[in-house]
């Protein structure tokens, strides 16, 4: 098989002959350089795909080269030649960047990432699109009991102000170092609200129904004898209507079940949703009505949490627009 530096070598003396068509031979000698590579699937539910190979990368740029190569021999003046006194060529249009999860809003839903950065955020302004494809989505797969997927809900674009000391993680946000776990982290995602379960401490599927309006969800949560919660309260958050709630987890979660595979004992309210990270967590609950739509933003802490932490988060929150 020829090495890089073979093809390197054709292709530089294919374009000293100056022809304006790629020979068979330089073809042949890139195609061999193409290993048969089998695609991966997409991972779940990150989604990241397997780096490019090396050795394929440096084909695909001889092979790039080959090409603005033509493209720029056929648009020199054909009366002055190579070294006539014709106007300068014009420059190669660079490649525009590839679309990533971004600090720019962006008009259409279509255009804004379902994620935030798997990463760390610079402090900046970031727009979402959290119930939108390819993120998680609202319901799982399978569905869970319940669960009743909306496609109005993923033209809802969610902008909010994020300060240094934050990290992407999905379509929430993690403080960055004690991440969303006890006994001083902190975190926010979005969410639509779902069935309750009637004892969060077991693993079963969700068997309270709960209906689709702000009010449905709010009322089964107050009413559940298993879940301490404050009186809900009137609220607006992003301009839209709602109701606010905090709820407590218990300060001890050890006796609950583990998820099926695991041994660490899991905490569900409701489903789908997020379990507690971590006993005596605090949840937030901002519940609100976005025409017709349910939309929970839940925040998420310790008292552990430094006085810091907690006023970044209120923060965040008090920055977000909404729109659908």
């Amino acid at each position: 098989m020829s090495t890089d530096r073979d093809v390197t070598s054709i292709v530089r003396s294919w374009l000293e002959d100056g022809a304006t068509a790629l020979p068979d031979r330089v073809l042949d000698a890139v195609l061999d350089q193409v290993p048969a590579t089998s695609q991966r699937r997409p991972l779940w539910p990150a989604r990241r795909f397997r780096e490019m190979n090396i050795g394929l990368k440096f084909v695909i740029a001889a092979v790039a080269v080959v090409v603005v190569a033509i493209v720029g021999i056929n648009l020199l003046p054909r009366n002055g030649g190579i070294g006539g006194s014709g106007p300068s060529p014009t420059a190669t249009p660079t490649q525009s960047p590839a679309p990533t999860p971004s600090r720019l809003a962006s008009p259409s839903a279509s255009n804004v990432p379902a994620q935030f950065p798997n990463s760390s955020m610079h402090a900046g302004t970031y727009t979402v699109a959290p119930f939108a494809p390819p993120g998680e989505g609202v319901c799982h797969d399978p569905p869970q009991t319940g669960c009743t997927e909306d496609a109005r809900d993923d033209a809802i674009r969610v902008t909010l102000t994020v300060p240094d000391g934050w990290t992407g993680v999905g379509s929430g946000i993690w403080l960055a170092g004690p991440g969303n776990g006890p006994p001083d982290g902190a975190a926010l995602i979005f969410a639509r609200g779902s069935w309750l379960l009637s004892d969060p401490c077991k693993y079963i599927a969700a068997d309270i129904p709960v209906g689709p309006t702000v009010a449905d969800f709010v009322d089964a949560v107050a009413a559940h004898p298993r879940l301490d919660t404050t009186t809900p309260v009137d609220v607006r958050l992003a301009g839209y209507a709602g109701k606010y709630f905090d709820l407590q987890i218990p300060a001890d979660i050890s006796q609950c079940e583990a998820e099926p595979g695991t041994s660490d004992p899991i905490y569900r309210p409701w489903e789908p949703g997020i379990y507690a990270q971590g006993p005596a967590q605090r949840w937030h609950q901002w519940v609100v009505d976005v025409d017709g739509i349910r939309v929970v933003v839940q925040s998420f802490d310790y008292a552990g949490t430094s006085a810091a932490h907690r006023a970044e988060l209120q923060a965040i929150v008090d920055s977000i627009r909404i729109e659908s």
